[in-house]
């Protein structure tokens, strides 16, 4: 439900360095208290995204100290958040997805958040995928401030019209022609960066769009091994290799949003990635119709894979209760999710926001949650580390990656797959 804004008070200066970014952040009865707040956006499309907190933070009279560090699909970013809890430095808040939210619940480094989320009824308006993350043993440790889903196409709309703007493609073998008649165009088809995370995203939309969405919630978010037979999970990596053939050999060079720009200004056709490519592409005025076309993943309609970005209160960080309350009170609001969201790309993780102000592709993305949550087919990215505990995210990192660089072959990665699903070495 909107909840009543905290009162105005008076903004502060900030200062960005290098790669960190930091502002000074007080409450005005105490100027020497701060709140610190870590977290990995720091691409463009992100830096543009996490001003809008600066900004709402700022206008509530609070002065903060924010340290970004590039996430590496967050494993970079948690291993620096660990060294600063280990070190009794501990952030204030830090950004945080998916299980990791669990084991760091689970070891006792995370305030619980129930008393807020009782007060702003959480439970009512959150996705119900969400929460399961959001939540460990019951209780609430993270707030959620949006959902980005995965398995979208992000396409060049002039170099679809060099092709004759074929329709969207709805199933497999629509992508499979769409991207052979862009390579025999003179096209790169397929814009990938180097990271395993990035291909575990085409990984994820694979594995529903060949088994569908009950094999992918037994498979990879109940971990139930008899739910994949070995010659699915050899179709699923034979389908991977389909898809590698659309890739150029500079992909083992170049990050994830250099593969967007390679689609934003028209150097390859498309790309499958979260819809933060919406958010990099709203950076540069680009619109959805004229500019590129999202759609669906290939047979996965009706499914939403999703990341949630969620910020947790670390224990013994610095900074009051009443400062963490009207951090809390921002993340959680409304109007602050619309507008964080309509720069990111994302959407808010919260179903009663409405669609006013989000372009083509978010309006979608909305609906496409709201029917999900209800029909239980929002569930967790892989790659993003929403659907699997950390140890068997990383180890399909591996087999996936792997695999498209050639060094797996289809039986052996469908092998692997099936022990790490199965908790074997």
């Amino acid at each position: 439900m909107p909840q009543r804004k905290p009162p105005h008070r008076s903004a502060v200066e900030y200062a960005a360095l290098g790669g960190l970014f930091c502002v000074s952040l007080a409450l005005p009865a105490n100027a020497a208290e701060r709140l610190d707040i870590m977290h990995w956006w720091v691409s463009s499309g992100e830096q543009a995204s996490i001003e809008v907190l600066r900004e709402r933070i700022r206008a509530q009279g609070l002065k903060w100290h924010e340290q970004a560090v590039a996430g590496s699909g967050t494993a970079r970013y948690i291993d620096a958040l660990r060294k600063r809890v280990a070190s009794g430095r501990p952030p204030s808040a830090s950004q945080m997805i998916g299980f990791e939210i669990q084991e760091w619940a689970k070891a006792g480094h995370l305030e619980s958040l129930d008393e807020a989320a009782a007060r702003n009824q959480w439970d009512e308006v959150v996705p119900f995928g969400i929460q399961a993350l959001s939540k460990y043993q019951g209780h609430w440790y993270a707030a959620p401030i949006n959902v980005h889903s995965t398995n979208w196409l992000w396409i060049n709309q002039r170099l679809l019209e060099k092709l004759g703007s074929p329709p969207a493609p709805d199933t497999w073998d629509d992508l499979v022609l769409l991207l052979e008649r862009a390579r025999a165009a003179g096209m790169i088809p397929l814009a990938v960066g180097w990271e395993a995370w990035e291909h575990t995203l085409l990984f994820e939309s694979i594995a529903v769009s060949t088994g569908g969405a009950e094999f992918y919630r037994r498979a990879f978010v109940e971990l139930d091994a008899e739910a994949l037979p070995l010659p699915l999970a050899i179709r699923i990596f034979e389908r991977m290799r389909v898809l590698s053939r659309f890739v150029d050999p500079g992909f083992r060079q170049r990050r994830w949003d250099q593969a967007t720009d390679m689609v934003r200004k028209g150097e390859a056709l498309l790309q499958v990635q979260g819809t933060w490519v919406d958010g990099e592409f709203a950076l540069h005025g680009m619109q959805p119709g004229r500019d590129f076309q999202c759609f669906r993943f290939p047979d996965t309609q009706g499914v939403v894979l999703f990341n949630s970005d969620q910020y947790v209160l670390l224990k013994n960080g610095p900074g009051s209760q009443a400062a963490r309350r009207t951090l809390l009170n921002t993340l959680m609001d409304p109007d602050f999710q619309a507008a964080v969201n309509r720069r990111s790309g994302a959407i808010p993780a919260r179903v009663d926001v409405p669609k006013d102000g989000f372009d083509a592709c978010g309006r979608r993305a909305i609906d496409d949650m709201r029917s999900a949550n209800m029909r239980r087919t929002m569930m967790g990215s892989i790659a993003m580390g929403n659907a699997n505990p950390p140890a068997v995210k990383t180890t399909i990192y591996s087999l996936v990656s792997r695999h498209l660089k050639g060094e797996l072959d289809d039986l052996r990665a469908g092998q692997a797959l099936l022990r790490a699903l199965s908790g074997d070495p």
